[in-house]
């Protein structure tokens, strides 16, 4: 799901060997050298912004703090590899906390200081390989980029570290279960908590501030009130609930930079929240979910899904999709949509939610994030 970034993450931020160890991102970046040689590129240069910092965490465990901010990996088929960030000096020691990169270079002006750093390390006579640059990039750095090395032969890598992240080693599915054990601690907690205010901002710090206590490095809550009217969801504003409401709330939390997510619907008492009874939406959430399996497509998943909403009779509402891969990003490959034919994998982490209308409740959603094992679908975020 598409939810707005912070200004500033203020939670939990570390890095834990025991959890992910060095020896886990050389490993990462051994088999992208391999694939590089491949390729034949000389050197990958890596690109993300605070809002998409999946790609360069996975390769050097770190991510641009700032809203808006912008990081580069540079990882030659042989050498060092190097993290160039905008930012200042005085940075670079917090940096290394989190990072296995020895380089660690900030930058006042980012582009530049990308080409000089490649002309240093003589890395200009070679076919250089670009993810998410062209994208993510602002454009008049990227032009920069592109006029200090038009030497080089340029060529789009998205696909080396798409194909890699989609499917998580085993250490990366446990930082998404430790996630995800955040998400089922806070939606376990709704029902239980007293609200001395039905407001939607202080709900919000409530969950916020449950988040923070059970370890989570970054929170989003999207909520939306959808008796009655036109509705979205949307972040928490200075405005009542009243008793009766429908409240549908979604939660994200990340832990050491994973992801989990979980989507519920409530009703509003007197000064409290509790989950209606949602047997039948349940029931065929479980059934669509049964046939989320590896060795299908991701189209083939939501045809089926579609074929089984159809089947049941029930209002779909679309708008929101059924989900895709989670992990690094809260949005990842594969898409569960009727265009995406990847293939399902032993190991990929989706999330999965449903939008149907409801006459009482106006809609219904649920959501959870899936960990695709040999036997199907596990629900990691299975909180009542």
């Amino acid at each position: 799901m598409e939810t707005m970034q912070p200004t500033l993450t203020r939670g939990r931020f570390l890095w834990d060997p025991t959890h992910m160890p060095k020896a886990e991102f050389l490993s990462r970046v051994s088999k992208i050298q391999k694939e590089m040689k491949k390729e034949n590129i000389g050197v990958l240069l890596v690109y993300s912004r605070s809002f998409e910092s999946g790609n360069i965490c996975y390769i050097g465990n770190t991510v641009p703090r700032a809203a808006g901010g912008g990081a580069a990996v540079i990882i030659p088929q042989q050498g060092e590899v190097a993290l160039i960030y905008r930012g200042e000096k005085r940075e670079v020691a917090g940096t290394k906390l989190i990072t296995w990169i020895d380089e660690v270079i900030p930058s006042s002006r980012f582009a530049e200081d990308c080409v000089n750093y490649l002309k240093e390390k003589n890395l200009l006579s070679s076919t250089i390989g670009a993810v998410a640059c062209k994208r993510l990039m602002p454009y008049a750095q990227w032009q920069i980029i592109l006029e200090g090395t038009k030497q080089c032969k340029m060529v789009d890598a998205d696909h080396i570290l798409t194909g890699m992240r989609m499917v998580k080693s085993e250490r990366e599915c446990d930082q998404i279960r430790r996630a995800s054990r955040i998400i089922n601690h806070i939606i376990g907690s709704i029902p239980d908590t007293t609200l001395k205010s039905m407001n939607e901002e202080f709900l919000e710090a409530v969950l916020d501030k449950e988040a923070r206590m059970a370890g989570a490095e970054d929170i989003r809550i999207l909520i939306a009130k959808p008796k009655g009217g036109e509705w979205a969801l949307r972040p928490p504003e200075d405005a009542q609930i009243s008793r009766g409401d429908s409240l549908i709330i979604y939660l994200a939390a990340s832990f050491e930079r994973y992801w989990s997510e979980g989507i519920r619907t409530f009703v509003a008492e007197s000064a409290s929240l509790t989950q209606p009874k949602l047997d039948d939406a349940q029931a065929l959430y479980e059934r669509i979910r049964q046939g989320i399996k590896p060795g299908k497509t991701a189209s083939q998943c939501y045809k089926e899904a579609v074929d089984e909403l159809q089947k049941s009779k029930v209002d779909f509402i679309p708008t929101y999709g059924l989900g895709q891969g989670i992990g690094l990003d809260l949005q990842e490959a594969p898409m569960l949509t009727g265009e995406d034919s990847t293939m399902l994998k032993e190991g990929m982490l989706l999330t999965f939610h449903l939008a149907i209308k409801d006459a009482d409740l106006g809609a219904i959603m649920l959501g959870n994030t899936l960990y695709l094992g040999k036997d199907g679908a596990e629900l990691l975020t299975e909180g009542s």
